[in-house]
Parts: C-alpha cells; sequence; structure tokens
C-alpha cells in the first residue's frame, strides 16, 4: 500500500508527463521561430548538371519601374538568392537577408530542390541590418533540378 502523500506525487507527475506529450511529438519541420509571414522567393532556379563541366545555372527576373522589387517581402525584408557552380557536381548558394523595417526579425529559408525541402537558419536580423549564408548542394550528374525557396519570418 502506498501512502496517500506519495500516490498525490505519482499522480501529478502523470498528469504532467501526460500533458508534455504534444510538445515532445511535435516537429516544425526545420523551424526555430515562431511564423509570423512566409513568402515565396521572387525567382526560381534552374540547374542543368552536364558529364562535362560544372552544372549551367539558368534563372531570369523581370522588374518592373514603379513596382517593388522582386526580392522585397514581409513588410521591408528582402531576400536574395544567389547560385552559381565552380565544380562539376556542386552548385553554391548565398542566402543575403537585408531588414529594412524597424523592427528586428528572426528568420529562415526553405528551399526546394526539386521535391527534397532544405532548411537553412538565417536567425536574428536587427533593422538596417543583412546576414548572408553560403552552401554547398551536391548533384548527381545528367539530371536538371528544380531550386526555389520561401523565407519564413517570426518576431
Amino acid at each position: 500500500m502506498m501512502p496517500p502523500a506519495l500516490r498525490a506525487q505519482v499522480a501529478l507527475i502523470g498528469l504532467l508527463s501526460v500533458l508534455l506529450i504534444p510538445i515532445g511529438t511535435s516537429s516544425l519541420r526545420g523551424l526555430t521561430h515562431v511564423l509570423t509571414c512566409r513568402k515565396e522567393i521572387g525567382t526560381p532556379f534552374s540547374v542543368l548538371v552536364d558529364k562535362e563541366g560544372p552544372p549551367v545555372v539558368l534563372s531570369s527576373a523581370t522588374i518592373r519601374s514603379g513596382r517593388p522589387r522582386p526580392d522585397e517581402v514581409c513588410g521591408g525584408l528582402s531576400l536574395s538568392l544567389h547560385m552559381g557552380s565552380r565544380v562539376q557536381d556542386r552548385a553554391d548558394v548565398t542566402l543575403t537577408a537585408t531588414n529594412g523595417s524597424k523592427y528586428g526579425w528572426r528568420g529562415s529559408v526553405q528551399l526546394r530542390l526539386d521535391q527534397t525541402a532544405i532548411p537553412v537558419r538565417i536567425g536574428t536580423v536587427e533593422p538596417g541590418q543583412t546576414k548572408e549564408d553560403s552552401f554547398e548542394i551536391r548533384l548527381h550528374e545528367g539530371q536538371t533540378y528544380q531550386i526555389a525557396g520561401s523565407l519564413l519570418v517570426g518576431p
């Protein structure tokens, strides 16, 4: 027989454990912040991987007078996605985030390489500041890839 005080403590621990199950099993899918704005990056890229030489990166953007730049998203924030290649089976990706608003924000980028999602943490960007992140993507010979992304912004 268990003493009443110990029985109450065990019941309290069990109740707290049951309430924490949803938190323990939830997934933010790579996010490190609360999401307040999600916006597609303006210009997707295609990457053609040939058997000879580095991959060829193809993209185009239209800029019209009197309209916001294609990389301006989420109220004064801008994100530029640049790609290039120097090596036969790799593509270099550079993300540049600029905060033109008067508020600090925390952000990440979700790149899509065909059907694969790649989360990239930008972190906190204070008003008037710019942050940059660069990385490589490994590519397979003889394939064509579509690369696009979304800016995920939080407070």
